[in-house]
């Protein structure tokens, strides 16, 4: 179950599932966050507009109550056109008459009574015989205003307490309102005003809010995350399939078959991609075919030069051997004896070189083995078809890259060729070196040696080493003194 989960197209539906899941999730959230924050803000503006509508009567009516004619005119002009700034002595904000002035004029009256919930002014003005006389606590309406003036009288500073909500969303208050903490009541001031912005639903209707919401988000979630999940199903099936025969085709590829050629007109990014890789894939293809060509070509030169300076030379050699053999057979028997030795000398060398020439031909010396280990059994080959001695030293087996252990492995082979052929010497030193930052091999031999000035510009020997360790970014070193011997250094340094 776990692998299956791992792949594209499930991850895909995976995805589609998760991602509509914590859409709905934010969305949800971020809905009751904005619920909330509107309900703080209509919350706010309610206790403001309580707050700064008392502080204005607050201000005033205490200064006003043994003025009648005053209070009178005062309270009929807020009634008419509500606050201003003159009506504040305490400290103010900016946003203090949008506060204050949510008081309801004009279409609701405003009472002012004194501590014995006499009538001292109202507006609109009432009959004048009402002033002074008991207030009538059962409005017109039928409101009854008894709970609030109980809470006044008593100095209750709860706002809700001093207050009620009527079924259109206005408050009406009542305030009682002193010169000073220290001061007793002064007056009570009745009003109606309706400060929120958005009215406040009432607990029932939040419930039903809560569970029509609860309701929807569920039904979101049995809905939204099945048909995300088949979506993404759907959706990735095409492209699992594009990738599929991509990843074939690939493997193929790798193992040397370009025979698959996936076909995917796409404008999409995979579609680029699979044309993309068709396009490499017949370049490669191509290279590999001109690579092949060219090693074939410089093994057939090889080749070519080996049996030149080898086997074609001696068995000339042999030839004329048998030639002088044949003239002097009737004349002088022991000297045509001497050149028919000669001559079987000389085929011996050449069944030898042959078998050399034969050994570098073999194309697995390297196959799974290690450049150790494949120098190591040709040295021995060589030790027993040449008779020369060799002495190897190896610091282990180096973990090369195959052109790098290629190269290495034919300049070692050529240096070999070289003493057994020109060198005439008794003992080959073998050596194998490396580090995590270069490798070096080290052929030196006791023979007769060479002037390396000397040597022609056109020696496909020499010159083919030098070529071969260009190429991997090496270097060849060569070292020869005359009757001493030669000594043969290939580096290459690895990055």
């Amino acid at each position: 179950m776990t692998k299956i989960l791992k792949r594209l197209q499930w991850k895909l539906t995976l995805s589609y599932a998760v991602v509509t899941s914590a859409t709905i999730i934010v969305l949800a959230a971020l809905s009751v966050g904005i619920a909330l924050y509107t309900e703080s803000k209509v919350q706010t503006r309610v206790f403001n507009s309580f707050y700064w509508t008392k502080t204005a009567f607050q201000d005033n009516i205490p200064y006003l109550v043994n003025d009648p004619p005053a209070l009178q005119k005062w309270v009929e002009r807020i009634q008419a056109q509500g606050f201003i700034w003159t009506d504040f002595q305490s400290y103010t904000v900016d946003e203090t008459l949008d506060y204050a002035n949510t008081l309801i004029t004009e279409s609701e009256p405003i009472y002012i009574l004194d501590p014995q919930l006499n009538l001292l002014a109202a507006a609109p003005a009432v009959d004048p015989a009402k002033i002074g006389k008991p207030f009538t606590a059962r409005l017109e309406n039928g409101v009854g205003l008894e709970s609030i003036l109980s809470a006044a009288l008593v100095g209750d500073k709860n706002y809700t307490a001093q207050s009620f909500t009527l079924p259109d969303g206005q408050y009406i208050a009542a305030f009682p309102l002193r010169k000073s903490e220290n001061d007793p009541l002064a007056a009570i001031v009745v009003y109606t005003l309706k400060p929120p912005v958005l009215a406040v639903p009432s607990s029932q209707v939040i419930y039903n809010y809560t569970t029509v919401f609860i309701i929807t988000l569920l039904v979101m979630f049995a809905i939204a995350i099945p048909v995300g999940a088949i979506f993404g199903w759907l959706a990735s099936r095409g492209l699992r399939q594009r990738l599929a025969n991509l990843s074939e085709a690939a493997k193929a590829w790798s193992q040397g078959d370009f025979t698959p050629a996936p076909y995917d007109q796409s404008p999409d990014e995979v579609g680029e991609l699979t044309r993309d890789l068709v396009n490499m894939a017949g370049q490669l293809q191509s290279l590999l075919h001109t690579r092949d060509d060219l090693a074939r070509m410089e093994e057939r030169n090889r080749l070519a030069r080996d049996l030149h300076d080898t086997v074609k030379q001696q068995t000339y050699a042999s030839r004329m051997q048998i030639s002088a053999a044949k003239n002097l057979l009737t004349n002088d028997p022991s000297s045509a004896v001497e050149h028919l030795d000669a001559a079987l000398q000389l085929n011996r060398e050449t069944q030898q070189d042959l078998k050399l020439i034969i050994d570098e031909l073999r194309p697995a010396a390297l196959q799974g083995r290690g450049l150790a280990l494949a120098m190591k059994d040709y040295a021995d080959r060589w030790q027993e078809h040449t008779g020369i001695k060799v002495e190897t030293t190896f610091n282990g087996e180096p973990n090369l890259p195959a052109n790098i252990e290629q190269a290495l492995y034919r300049v070692f082979q050529e240096s070999l060729s070289n003493v057994a052929r020109h060198a005439e010497a008794d003992i080959v030193l073998l050596s194998l070196q490396h580090t995590d930052k270069v490798v070096t091999i080290t052929i030196k031999d006791n023979g007769r040696g060479f002037e390396p000035t000397a040597v022609s510009p056109h020696s496909l020997g020499l010159n083919g080493m030098r070529q071969r360790m260009a190429e991997i970014g090496g270097t060849l070193t060569i070292e020869s003194t005359l009757s001493v011997g030669t000594t043969i250094i290939a580096m290459v340094e690895l990055s």
